[in-house]
């Protein structure tokens, strides 16, 4: 009777350990995915930037004594695309460091 208490407890001593294995992974596969998924949202905002860009080039088309780099709507998304894709290479190093830590 003894071995068998033993033996459920060896057991039931090796779930546990690979419970928490596995929870401390699903933790940092959830971790990838909440870095990746704010790293797309940042790049659709880069896209809505870009877009915003090249209508204001459309309505300056016209006017060839304006500089189009100096138009504040335009200078405006080229510092908030500057600093979204500073985000995005931080937020994609991450989730790289995170993924490759834990391989």
């Amino acid at each position: 009777m003894r071995k068998i208490f033993e033996d459920f407890k060896k057991g039931m001593e090796k779930v546990r350990w690979f419970a928490r294995l596995f929870a401390e992974r699903l933790k940092i596969e959830i971790s990838i995915f909440r870095l990746l998924y704010d790293s797309n949202r940042m790049r659709k905002t880069r896209e809505e930037l870009l877009k915003k860009i090249g209508e204001r080039v459309m309505e300056l088309r016209g006017h060839h004594d304006k500089n189009i780099l100096k138009d504040t709507v335009i200078a405006d998304a080229l510092s908030e695309i500057a600093k979204l894709e500073e985000s995005m290479e931080a937020t994609r190093a991450k989730a790289s460091d995170i993924g490759r830590v834990t391989e």
